[in-house]
């Protein structure tokens, strides 16, 4: 195996200060310092089951065999440092294999949305231009025939096939270049390439471990891995950090391939005696109401973090009914892209008795109100080294002069407790997506019979919110809620379709900006 930085002297508690892009920063005085070094605190586990998936198993030993097999391949094609490689697939262990080939040589994973649209997928390749786009199901999302594209049954057959080799050398990159690019809804239309500095995605996982205990030079050798499972999708941030923490930790990895599926849920958590799953409260609650839920022997669960949507009260008392084993680790993750990833979390004692409370800011990270109304609630803002480079093709930074990221959100600080109070970005968060109202309105407006339109959100018991829009058909033409809703799935991922409408003849009221007052829609409304 070829030898990287030493596992032992990488990671570490104490926080220093140190300047970063003009501004002022907390970061940990010990740090990995690239994404590629990050497999080398893996191979004391080498033994161990890292990865479950379906009937396959990888021990940690064979993971790296296989990142190295297909890091190889890619380096035959070109792929080197700075180099742009597209991942667009579900959940699976080709999926993985090929993240961590493209940071083994340097390269810049491109992590795309795999419910996008084929219309959706070709206008991402056109902003990143990449030089090679791994993916599956090609056919549906418009790729088959791209000189540049590989199947996903490639990956596999990279990652089975050929003798055991070791890792290429360390890359020659630097703690402030690209590692990931990562695309949000945002909320002027299209989706945009979020860029993530190697410092930011590392400071982000060690956060994460500081919480929760799991420094890797902090683990014995012995020490028991936890059983993780992932549901969320790899390409959220939420995914590349339950896997890369359980990787570092020398934890169990259960990963659940292909969409989302709670009988396969229940089927993996008894199977895999699943310790810890983080998810979103949609996920959880559609494994709580299967009619099979009783059937499975969930007992080994013991902590559920939660993030991408509030948690409902509701939810959290059925977990603790339903799931024992749990009992007040239902605690909380706060976080946005722009900021690079969770920077509040919460423990069960610190929401009880806090309704909206996310909990407190994590070791590196700086929270404040910007422009506080009477009673302290203003937009959350965060300064943070995971704080992200900007929009890909766009030379705007994401934080101010000072360093700090505004969330968007709406919110409060009561001494270190962070309450939640709502959102200012004009989003729909349906099951943990984040969907730009702006994007799902501008293609509505292509129809024909549409004069206006005005997407929002409306709550549900299931999804937390789902799409609705309220559209002003044009005088002397018609349409159907069926074929408004074929309109929209031609262009849009199906999590964006709307699932509500409200069909008129009248204007759509507006403010005294002339902006469509969605507040007042929200109140009458008359959909189905």
């Amino acid at each position: 195996m070829t030898e990287l930085a030493d596992p032992t002297a990488i990671w570490g508690r104490e926080i220093t200060s140190t300047t970063m892009r003009g501004f002022p920063c907390k970061v940990y005085r010990d740090r990995a310092r690239s994404m590629a070094a990050l497999l080398a605190d893996a191979r004391r586990w080498q033994e161990r089951t890292y990865l479950v998936a379906g009937e396959r198993r990888f021990t940690f030993g064979e993971f790296e065999t296989a990142v190295a097999r297909v890091s190889a391949q890619l380096s035959a094609r070109g792929v080197g440092p700075g180099s742009r490689v597209v991942l667009l697939a579900y959940n699976c262990v080709e999926w993985l294999t090929s993240f961590w080939a493209v940071q083994a040589v340097g390269g810049i994973a491109v992590l795309c949305n795999a419910w996008w649209s084929a219309a959706e997928t070709q206008v991402a390749l056109q902003d990143v231009d990449p030089a090679l786009v791994l993916a599956d199901q090609l056919d549906k999302r418009g790729l088959a025939g791209r000189a540049d594209t590989l199947d996903m049954a490639v990956i596999r057959q990279w990652q089975e096939a050929g003798a055991v080799i070791a890792l290429p050398p360390l890359p020659q990159i630097g703690e402030d270049d690209l590692a990931i690019i990562m695309f949000t809804s945002g909320t002027t239309g299209k989706p945009k390439g979020m860029m993530m500095s190697q410092r930011g995605v590392i400071a982000n996982l060690q956060n994460l471990l500081v919480l929760t205990g799991r420094l890797p030079n902090e683990l014995s050798p012995d020490a028991p891995g936890t059983v993780s499972l992932l549901t969320v999708p790899l390409f959220h941030l939420a995914g590349v950090q339950v896997s890369i923490s359980t990787l570092l930790s020398g934890g169990r990895l259960a990963l659940l391939e292909g969409r989302f599926d709670p009988g396969a849920v229940l089927a993996l958590i008894q199977q895999e005696r699943v310790r810890v799953w983080g998810s979103i409260p949609t996920m959880v609650s559609r494994v709580l109401e299967h009619p099979e839920f009783g059937q499975f022997d969930v007992s080994s669960v013991k902590s559920i973090p939660m993030g991408g949507a509030a948690i409902p009260p509701a939810l959290r008392a059925k977990i603790q009914a339903l799931l024992p084993g749990v009992k007040k680790s239902v605690g909380s993750l706060y976080g946005c892209t722009e900021a690079g990833g969770v920077v509040a979390a919460g423990s069960a004692n610190d929401l009880e008795g806090r309704p909206g409370c996310v909990g407190k800011a994590l070791p590196v990270v700086e929270l404040r109100i910007a422009r506080p109304d009477a009673q302290g609630v203003g937009e959350i803002q965060a300064r943070t080294p995971t704080a992200t480079l900007g929009y890909w093709g766009e030379s705007a930074s994401v934080t101010d002069a000072e360093g700090w990221v505004g969330t968007g959100d709406l919110g409060r600080l009561e001494g270190d407790y962070l309450i939640l109070s709502g959102r200012s970005k004009d989003i729909i968060i349906r099951a943990g997506e984040n969907i730009a109202c702006a994007h799902v309105e501008q293609c509505l407006q292509q129809h024909p019979a549409v004069q206006e339109v005005a997407v929002l959100p409306l709550p549900h018991a299931d999804l937390g919110e789902e799409v609705a829009a309220v559209i002003r058909l044009r005088d002397g033409h018609s349409a159907t809620e069926e074929e408004l809703t074929r309109h929209a799935a031609a262009h849009l991922a199906k999590f964006e379709v709307p699932s509500r409408w409200w069909l008129r003849r009248e204007a759509l009221p507006t403010n005294a900006t002339g902006k469509i007052a969605k507040a007042e829609l929200k109140s009458p409304w008359r959909g189905p």
